[in-house]
């Protein structure tokens, strides 16, 4: 056996049973590795119906069979389970170095169920596996807990997943955290490894990934490190991180200026990349095997906050809590809130969402301080976003509602359904920073149709529209099409967000990084088919690894099925549908545009072979990824669907 370590871990917290469970070459081949695996687990052992926070409840932890080799960027780490946000299915990943030190311990899965009696974290250290107690690290930082645990056990060179005080108040958004500032921000995995009273998990390891063909693997390596020295997008990250992004949404007008009410604001350079690489850059960070290092390490210098410090932002940590909440003008407030979020663990883009979307119910009048305890929530208003996000994390006073999230906010504080429209989600989570209106009409169709609900910006990665027009003739090589890097046209994006979705699901199976194979292109498919070969001694073709990829797709579109969650709910916030995008700077180039989604889902539907009345996968293409038995669990489903009123309640959430 080669790149995998061929089994996995699995730990009943309720019990204390610590179990090793082997992985068969024919499992192994099926799912590969990271997303496949749990994606599996979570759909076969994770009902629908369960509650996430119940003790069955599972929660996966999956790396690949490159993971942790000498590929570039093979450091990252899956984690799984259903969402306590949205009720459906739910992943992040996130990068470091902790998912390679877990091959090195010899684990290519962690699969967590029960609830401990009191607060634990689990011990790995190559075979050696133990619960130790955690009541000392409850209630601190990841940053405080990840420093007292390395001391604990006298070894400052582990590494450690840790979640913070929103994860174990089981926040419905919070998130989870490896090497203290590398989170897996969406869907609440936090929240659901807080329910099972578990800290984190600290590992160690001493052994090496078994590579077939090591002089195969380190000539692709190589050739690809050498790739990435001239590549103009690896360039752009390394200096300024993905905050590189933010005059570019400027100027394509898919800046979410105060909830996405506009695309564009004349001070956005304010919290730039550029501004910050020459005002607060304190150092770059970069995680395992990694040629671009687009990490950031902030230290603000002036102002109220001088002092404070913290890994990141990235783009989608700076603009939820920042812009999005009509904070621009003192680009420290915007660094204080990243580094609040990231301190009590929580998902960045969740909290900005939930709290614009209160601040739009404030504008509009339907609710006044007396709603939120005499909290005025207007825009820009620094100082309330401040106790807001604190006020989230420990579940206190009116953060304690907007802690599950904008639409169940709505829906306990009794409003109308107008309330919805405000909230800016899709099946119940919130979109990230990117307007549809600008950032390009791939991006909308794959908020419609993503496996995780509306934050799907990482589920296609339709980067064929964002920085595709950087690599010449790159669509029509993919999509038979030049003209689909142009992010406001519909030519070509169907079959682009279909194409993308697959090959991106199968880079999470790997556990690679995507800005090294969607953002830069420097690795391409044939690449990562060429170092999986040489790592696993396999022979993988690219029909059968886009094939994986699909698999999966289906399988996690499936579990949604199972919610009764399909045609109806592929759809984003109306508010992209039905307002033109409004000028915010005389350069802006999408002024008036509205996503077409009727325009672009009827041949999505066709490219995946999904019902155009459902939006379930056809029985056939089910069988034909060996699907069956899913083809078996939908059969009764398909009726019941169309039978519910064509006009029913719109569902945001399960």
């Amino acid at each position: 056996m080669y790149g995998w370590a061929g089994k996995r871990l699995r730990v009943n917290l309720s019990t204390g049973e610590i179990l090793t469970e082997p992985l068969s070459y024919e499992y192994r081949r099926k799912w590969i590795g990271g997303r496949g695996f749990n994606s599996d687990v979570i759909y076969n052992e994770v009902p629908p119906g369960l509650d996430p926070f119940d003790p069955e409840a599972r929660v996966c932890f999956g790396v690949g069979p490159v993971s942790g080799s000498a590929a570039p960027s093979t450091g990252r780490v899956t984690i799984t389970c259903k969402s306590p946000l949205t009720g459906g299915f739910g992943d992040s990943n996130m990068g470091g170095h902790w998912g390679a030190e877990l091959k090195y311990a010899g684990w290519d899965q962690i699969i967590i169920q029960g609830r401990a009696k009191n607060p634990v974290y689990l011990w790995i250290d190559d075979d050696n596996v133990e619960l130790r107690d955690a009541s000392h690290l409850w209630g601190k930082f990841p940053r405080e807990a990840d420093q007292m645990i390395k001391e604990e056990l006298g070894d400052e060179d582990i590494h450690i997943v840790l979640i913070g005080p929103a994860g174990e108040n089981m926040v419905r958004f919070a998130c989870t955290f490896n090497d203290v500032w590398r989170a897996a921000g969406r869907t609440g995995t936090g929240g659901v490894i807080g329910s099972k009273n578990l800290k984190g998990i600290a590992c160690r390891g001493s052994g090496t990934v078994k590579v077939a063909d090591p002089r195969a693997l380190l000539e692709c390596s190589d050739r690809l490190r050498q790739a990435f020295k001239g590549d103009i997008m690896k360039e752009g990250l390394y200096e300024h991180g993905s905050l590189c992004l933010i005059n570019v949404a400027n100027r394509d007008g898919w800046f979410p200026w105060k909830n996405f009410q506009g695309g564009a604001h004349p001070n956005a350079d304010n919290m730039s990349g550029e501004t910050h690489s020459t005002t607060v850059l304190k150092h770059r960070e970069g995680c395992y095997a990694c040629p671009i290092c687009c990490g950031r390490f902030t230290k603000i210098h002036d102002g109220k906050y001088a002092g404070e410090e913290f890994g990141g932002p990235e783009y989608e940590h700076a603009v939820p809590t920042g812009p999005r909440l009509g904070i621009i003008d003192d680009a420290n407030d915007i660094w204080h809130n990243a580094r609040l979020t990231n301190d009590y663990g929580l998902d960045g883009i969740e909290t900005g969402g939930a709290i614009g979307a209160a601040m739009e119910w404030y504008e509009k009048g339907l609710i006044t301080a007396k709603d939120t305890g005499g909290l005025e929530l207007t825009w820009g208003n620094e100082e309330v976003v401040d106790k807001l996000i604190q006020m989230i994390g420990r579940r206190e006073g009116f953060g304690d509602i907007l802690a599950d999230g904008a639409d169940r906010a709505a829906d306990k504080l009794g409003l109308p359904d107008e309330a919805h429209y405000y909230s800016i989600t899709t099946r119940g989570m919130t979109l990230p920073g990117d307007d549809p209106r600008g950032l390009g009409f791939g991006y909308g169709l794959s908020f419609a149709v993503g496996t995780r609900g509306g934050c799907d910006h990482l589920r296609s990665l339709c980067c064929l529209e964002l920085s595709g027009a950087l690599y010449p003739g790159l669509n029509t090589k993919l999509l038979g099409d030049e003209r689909a890097n142009r992010p406001v046209t519909t030519v070509g994006k169907p079959y682009m967000v279909y194409y993308e979705e697959n090959q991106k699901t199968t880079t999470d199976c790997l556990n690679v990084c995507c800005f090294t194979t969607h953002w830069s292109y420097a690795v391409t498919t044939p690449d990562q088919i060429e170092y999986l070969n040489a790592v696993t001694g396999l022979d993988f073709t690219e029909e059968e690894f886009q094939e994986v990829g699909e698999r999966i797709f289906n399988l996690e579109r499936s579990y949604w099925n199972r919610l009764m969650s399909g045609a109806r709910e592929d759809t984003v916030p109306e508010r992209f549908l039905k307002e033109p995008m409004p000028q915010g700077v005389e350069y802006q180039t999408n002024v008036g545009a509205v996503f077409p989604l009727n325009n672009l889902l009827k041949k999505y539907y066709e490219y995946r072979d999904w019902d155009p009345a459902t939006g379930f996968p056809s029985e056939k293409k089910l069988n034909v990824l060996k699907l069956d038995y899913v083809a078996k669990d939908l059969a009764p489903l398909r009726s019941k669907y169309l039978s519910e009123p064509e006009k029913k309640k719109k569902k945001y959430y399960h």
